[in-house]
């Protein structure tokens, strides 16, 4: 009799730890992509941007399913000991966690509690119809040619009035194992919409503002096959609730 009361405990047991599983949500991430990121300096101040005093270069790091690209961690540096993560999934999950730079590199499961977790959603999915992709010519670089695209306001009246301006993409052929890397959501929504931007990681991406002056260019350094995991709990997985 008492044994069949502790097979019967352990056996809630199992089906409790087999719940609590199955209960989570996993992202899975296959590549750490390394860039440096260059910010300019800034002349004219312009509404709705930050405004840089001094140039500032720093490290910005993308974790990415090469195969799924609607979500994508974007991690820099909070200091000398932590990483800071900012991650979004378009189709409804957005949080910024920190975490010690010895726990990111040498764990492979990262968990993240729900008070750190928010729905998203892309309150701009209808500037599609005001944005497009559109092909330019290639680009030579040590004798390799490599996709060159840019994603501009198609609406000229807007353009002017709102002094938008225009993001440049140019993507490594030989990459095209890699969907493209939108973080932004209005890009992502675009090539989901129209399919133009090619597959590959880019090799370089900047942003030129409505007066022609550089603002920002992301330069690729590195790219390396990793195995990383990170889990939410099912509580807080807004991609079901939306």
């Amino acid at each position: 009799m008492l044994g069949k009361f502790f097979r019967n405990i352990i056996i809630a047991t199992i089906l409790s730890i087999s719940v609590n599983c199955f209960s989570q949500k996993q992202y899975e991430f296959d590549y750490l992509i390394e860039y440096e990121l260059h910010q300019y300096k800034d002349t004219i101040k312009i509404k709705n941007r930050s405004f840089f005093e001094k140039d500032i270069k720093r490290k910005k790091y993308y974790l990415t399913n090469s195969k799924r690209n609607n979500y994508t961690a974007v991690i820099t540096d909070l200091d000398s000991l932590h990483y800071q993560m900012s991650f979004k999934d378009q189709e409804g999950i957005l949080f910024n966690a920190k975490f010690l730079k010895s726990e990111f590199i040498n764990t492979q499961y990262l968990s993240i509690d729900c008070q750190n977790i928010t729905s998203y959603k892309n309150p701009f999915k209808y500037q599609t119809k005001n944005y497009a992709f559109s092909k330019l010519n290639d680009t030579v670089i040590n004798g390799e040619p490599y996709g060159k695209y840019k994603l501009a306001s198609n609406n000229m009246k807007k353009t002017k009035r709102m002094k938008l301006g225009t993001e440049f993409y140019v993507i490594d052929y030989k990459t095209s194992f890699h969907l493209p890397i939108l973080d932004f959501s209005t890009a992502y929504e675009e090539w989901k919409q129209d399919g133009k931007l090619p597959n590959g990681i880019f090799l370089e991406k900047y942003f030129v503002d409505y007066y022609g002056h550089l603002d920002s260019k992301e330069k690729l350094i590195s790219f390396k096959k990793v195995d990383k995991k990170i889990l939410i709990d099912s509580d807080c997985d807004y991609t079901v609730k939306n």
